[in-house]
């Protein structure tokens, strides 16, 4: 399997320079097979108009799943200009009342035409299920409204997406019981250990919780993510080598990154 990162900012969007090479677009994964053929899109922040031109392909029906429904999750689907047209039709799957909750954010007037009008299927996740020849189970992540994280499986190998999650609760046992040997782990690392006592109950992790995450996981690779909006490139440079120094397969989520799992 093929990850691909075409987002990994938290909250909101950034474009000043000094953001540039993490990246300025909010959170959107991809995950392909070997040889390419999409596979599912995992969250559609404004990074989704990144992978808009590979999938805007007449009559093409693509697969979402969405963690949870905050704006940076799902503020591409805004500018999907395909589905708009009536050229792709969707499948998006996440949490909850997913027609409600999407439904609800992308219509008048808050946006001027609804998304409801559009050819999407909207499926309220179950604890497990396929996407193809892919395995999917799910489990619940610590963050406001709660959320989804998902682990993928296919052919031995596996990732697990939890850009969005508050460690320190018992939510943990969960996310890392579903982590168990994956070969990566995408976690949030939003936060210093500095700082994170004046945003508890915020939904994010620090880059040390993730360290302990993906150790205590046995995954093979971690990628920190949800990068927050105010950490330059430097900063989250930094965050990195400190990082490695604990877990030496930890990474930081860069916008156009592929990884082969």
């Amino acid at each position: 399997m093929l990850l691909d990162i075409h987002g990994a900012r938290g909250s909101m969007p950034v474009g000043t320079a000094e953001f540039a090479r993490y990246g300025g677009d909010t959170t959107c994964y991809s995950l392909h097979h070997d040889e390419g053929d999409l596979v599912t899109i995992i969250d559609a922040g404004t990074g989704l108009r990144l992978l808009v031109p590979q999938i805007s392909k007449p009559g093409t029906t693509v697969t979402i799943v969405l963690t949870h429904y905050h704006w940076d999750h799902i503020q591409g689907l805004s500018m999907c200009a395909p589905m708009w047209q009536g050229d792709l039709s969707l499948r998006i799957i996440g949490p909850g009342d997913v027609a409600g909750a999407v439904s609800g954010a992308i219509s008048p007037p808050w946006f001027p035409v609804p998304i409801a009008d559009m050819k999407i299927e909207f499926v309220s996740a179950p604890e497990s299920f396929h996407i193809g020849e892919v395995e999917v189970t799910t489990f619940p992540l610590n963050h406001p409204q709660g959320g989804l994280g998902y682990r993928f499986n296919h052919d031995g190998r596996s990732v697990v997406v939890a850009t969005d999650h508050e460690a320190g609760t018992d939510a943990d046992q969960a996310l890392v019981r579903r982590s168990e040997g994956a070969d990566m782990l995408v976690h949030d690392a939003q936060y210093l250990p500095s700082e994170i006592e004046s945003k508890r109950g915020w939904g994010h992790s620090t880059w040390e919780q993730a360290v302990a995450m993906a150790s205590q996981a046995g995954a093979g690779q971690l990628l920190m993510a949800s990068h927050d909006p105010s950490r330059s490139d430097a900063a989250v440079d930094d965050l990195v080598a400190r990082s490695v120094d604990l877990f030496p397969q930890a990474a930081g989520a860069s916008c156009a990154d592929r990884f082969s799992l």
